[in-house]
């Protein structure tokens, strides 16, 4: 545990870069066979978006694929498809495991993220400690140990980021109670649809 466990790479599994393709080839088709079977869309328009789309998709599997989180004796590391965020551990003010509030949305999206907050209260998502490529509960407990080894002896937290923490997630909180509530009323009005409609026939 802790520094010991220095420094630690995560990444996407090769699995998942398959399914990544495969919804993407998926995805493709859908854009570009209306594309492709309309006739008054000129030839060469038609290779351009097929170009255009291909080289998207190509670039996004690429990106994924460059995409890691990093731990080691300076902080913290995290790139994404288009920026890289460094959090040096003296300027970490706490490092959580979350649930997602999206997984609900997509079918292959991980259940519990991690996130790690700088010294502003802003948080950075560590990207693939998730619940699909680790075992979240246990790294968390490793880069926390780390943390709390390196951040130096007169570390203390900042009242002001763990404020602002507090504040977006109380917004969070609000906002997905509002999601679940007009979710249940959508699904009420349709069950109060269906009865009247079938009543009435």
């Amino acid at each position: 545990m802790g520094v010991q466990a220095l420094p630690r790479d995560y990444r996407i599994k090769p699995g998942r870069t398959a399914v990544l393709l495969g919804v993407m080839g998926v995805g493709s088709l859908a854009v570009l066979t209306p594309v492709w079977s309309e006739e008054a869309i000129p030839g060469w328009v038609k290779s351009l978006v097929t170009g255009g789309l291909l080289a998207f998709f190509g670039w996004l599997v690429i990106a994924a694929r460059r995409c890691v989180t990093s731990v080691d004796l300076k902080g913290i590391r995290v790139r994404t498809l288009v920026r890289t965020r460094r959090l040096a551990w003296e300027d970490v003010q706490d490092i959580r495991a979350v649930p997602n509030p999206s997984a609900s949305m997509a079918a292959n999206a991980p259940k519990v993220i991690a996130y790690a907050y700088g010294a502003d209260g802003k948080r950075v998502q560590l990207m693939y400690v998730d619940d699909i490529h680790v075992a979240v509960d246990r790294e968390i407990a490793v880069i926390r140990a780390a943390w709390a080894e390196l951040r130096g002896e007169g570390w203390e937290p900042s009242a002001d980021a763990e404020r602002r923490i507090e504040r977006r997630d109380r917004r969070e909180a609000r906002a997905l109670g509002a999601v679940a509530w007009f979710s249940g009323l959508l699904f009420l009005g349709l069950i109060v649809f269906l009865v009247f409609l079938f009543a009435g026939g």
